[in-house]
This record gives C-alpha cells, structure tokens and sequence, in this order.
C-alpha cells in the first residue's frame, strides 16, 4: 500500500512523500526499501540513519529525517498494528474435518475451522469463527466462545470455560487435576479435583503450560492476561486482569494475583499467597509471603531453613544496623585521632 494508506489507517501524522510504496514492515537493522521499520525513542535515531528501510514509525516528537515518517503517540503498538496489516491473513472457515471426532450434544457455532484428529466429547459447546488445530481435545461439558484459537495437541478437560478471543498455544494442557494429597500412615491418598477452570476473554496461553483444575470451585484466568511457554498454575489460583507472567513461572494453590500484575522468567509464589495489583517481580524470584498493590520484590537464594529463616529476621533490621556501625566507625577514628570529627 502507498505510506499515506498506512498513515490514515494508523491515525499517524506523515511527513514526507505520500506515494512511497511499502510492502512489509522490519526491524531497523533489518528493513531494506519497501519496508517501513520503527524507533521508541531519540536514543535510537542514529540506528534509524543507517537503516534502509522506506519509512518509519516514531515517537511524536522525532526531528525530520532522511526518509518519510508516521510520527504516533505508541510506536511500538503502530508497528504491531502494521505487522497484521501486511502478514496476519483474515480469517476464513475451513468448517469441520471428516477426521474430527464429534460427540453427542455438541454444539458448534457459525464459520468454524475444525481440523483433522480434533475430539469434541459429549455436550461440548464451541462458539462462531473458533479454530482448533490438529490433535486438540476437548472434554465433556467444555465451552469455548467465540473467536478463539486453540493450536495443536492443546488438552483441555472436562467443564472448562474458555472465553473469547483466547489463544492457546501448541501442548498446553488445561484442566489437570490439582496437586492434592492427604498423607495417612505413611502413604499418600489422592484428594479428587472435582473443580473447574475458567479463562476469561481476550486471554493467551503459551505453549506447553500446564493449568490445573480447582479442588473445589475454579482456577480463574481473568481477562486480557498474557502467559509466556511452560507456566504452571495450580488449583483454585486467581490471576487477575491484564498481567503478563513470563516462561517458568510456577504458581501454587489458593495463590490470588491482582490486576497488572507482571513477573519475570521463573518467578516462583508459595502457596495462599496473595500478590497486590500491579506488583512486578524480576525473574528467579521467590514469593513466600503477602506483597501489597505497587511493589516491586526480587531475589531468591536457597539455604538451610534456620539460617534462612535468622537471616529473614535480620533484613528489616539492616538499616539501623548499618547507621549503628557507621557511628562506631566514627567513634573509633575519633579515638585514633584525640579529637572529634567535624
């Protein structure tokens, strides 16, 4: 499309030629003519001055440059917008393979794309316009609404609600039984799973996570938050709205996330934690108590529990340790010298 299409479809203010042709979008180093590329920042200018790229996408308040512009208040959202302009094809019904598997009292809504070796079990509900690829199985009384994507060899149990607009991704699996044991005489017994899950609107899953059901209720995934691959979340855990939660995350039951909530590679929450909104924690951390709305937590190192648990109790006392030393420091020159300091 001509860059001014681009512009009006991006609601952009563009300078520069108007008919310049662009065909696909790259990153800076990347991008050669044709393409448009972007910038977040005046920090990155000089990156954008030796790139190829036809035109760019930048902040606001960019100085003009040597090639044709979109200046917009979010780059990087203008740029993800570009990329399902040029790549992301529309959808279009493949309807429903002869090689799925469709139970009784199923219910399959209009425009669907049900590919071969799916399995709907009895008194499964899909919506309009979903997908679900090669090998996905869905069991009894499962409800997915409309517009979702499910990818391949995606598992989801019986009685989970699955919302609009979800995608999940390849080997997921969603509906496992919790990790629940009474241990009697020396030997464990299983505790029944009887709850469900519920994956509200607008939510992703990555791949090869793992989503186990309630004991009793429901594991909640609220909407419009982003999971990252292999993420573990346990019986009856709420994640509230919006939150981004990266690859390796393990949550363990009765654990309630606030909205906002983001957490880095391999954050790691006990059990019946509760975590405020919007708290962030960097990755390898270890959450083992309450951390109230807008905090920001990090670190973890493993050791013998007493020590841990001396060192714990010390921490909130470091300050006034530190300032204790400081004034015996001072004490001692003090003395070395015969006078005091100034």
């Amino acid at each position: 499309m001509k860059l001014k299409e681009l512009a009006d479809m991006l609601g952009a203010e563009l300078t520069g030629p108007a008919d310049v042709d662009i065909r696909g979008a790259a990153g800076v180093q990347e991008a050669r003519e044709g393409q448009i590329t972007f910038i977040t920042g005046k920090n990155l200018i000089k990156d954008l001055e030796r790139s190829q790229a036809s035109a760019a996408l930048v902040p606001l308040d960019t100085p003009a440059l040597h090639l044709p512009l979109l200046r917009v208040n979010n780059p990087r959202l203008a740029f993800a917008q570009t990329l399902k302009l040029f790549y992301v094809k529309p959808y279009q019904a493949t309807g429903i393979s002869e090689k799925a598997s469709v139970g009784a009292n199923v219910a399959i809504g209009a425009d669907p794309s049900i590919h071969p070796f799916v399995v709907l079990a009895d008194d499964v509900k899909v919506g309009e316009r979903v997908t679900l690829y090669p090998g996905v199985a869905i069991g009894r009384g499962s409800v997915v609404h409309d517009d979702s994507i499910i990818h391949a060899n995606v598992s989801i149990g019986e009685n989970i609600r699955i919302g609009k607009r979800v995608i999940i991704h390849a080997g997921t699996v969603i509906g496992s039984d919790g990790f629940g044991f009474v241990t009697d005489n020396g030997r464990h017994h299983k505790v029944p799973q009887i709850g469900g899950v519920i994956i509200e609107d607008d939510v992703e899953i990555g791949a090869n996570c793992t989503i186990d059901r309630a004991t009793l209720g429901n594991t909640v995934i609220k909407n419009g938050t982003k999971l990252d691959n292999q993420v573990h979340v346990a019986h009856n855990v709420t994640i509230g709205e919006h939150c981004l939660l990266a690859a390796q995350t393990g949550i363990a039951g009765s654990s309630t996330l606030g909205n906002y909530v983001v957490f880095g590679g391999r954050v790691g929450v006990a059990d019946h934690i509760s975590i405020g909104d919007r708290v962030m924690a960097g990755g390898g951390s270890g959450i083992t108590r309450d951390v109230e709305a807008g905090q920001v937590v990090a670190g973890h190192l493993a050791m013998p529990l007493k020590d841990w648990l001396k060192m714990q109790s010390l921490l909130p006392k470091l300050p006034a340790l530190k300032k204790r030393i400081d004034d015996l420091e001072k004490m001692l020159k003090e003395l070395h010298s015969g006078k005091p300091e100034q």
